[in-house]
């Protein structure tokens, strides 16, 4: 038990509108230097009995000077499609929930000039790639 983490969860929000729980998250980690958001969110999802970890956003934490103790924010979505809607790209690509089709540049412009080009239900199937 040397690498023993303990995690204090505080100012929890129920926020309905956005469909989450909102809260700061307090971690020790005594011996060690930091702990992954992986891990994090596995021991959160046992303190809130959570069967879906995805739906757990942890972000912004900052480990204070001389270690020992971080601290961070974090959300918990009522399910994956709520947030789908309301994080932002780069939160969804770090928790594999969302996957970009990875298309050349040259490619990109092309598309964009063809949008261009047109006008009406033609200029939205350009779009959504039908």
């Amino acid at each position: 038990m040397a690498d023993a983490v303990s995690i204090r969860i505080r100012k929890v929000k129920n926020n309905v509108l956005l469909g989450r729980k909102q809260f700061i998250v307090d971690i020790n980690h005594s011996n060690r230097p930091n702990v992954p958001k992986k891990e994090l969110q596995k021991k959160i999802a046992e303190i809130f009995n959570i069967s879906d970890e995805s739906t757990i956003s942890l972000f912004g934490f900052r480990t204070r000077f001389g270690g020992l103790k971080s601290t961070g924010f974090g959300f918990i979505y009522k399910n994956i499609r709520l947030a789908r809607e309301t994080e932002p790209l780069y939160k969804l690509l770090r928790n594999n929930l969302v996957e970009i089709k990875k298309t050349s540049s040259k490619q990109r412009k092309e598309k964009k000039n063809r949008i261009k080009k047109t006008r009406g239900k033609e200029r939205s199937k350009i779009k959504n790639g039908s």
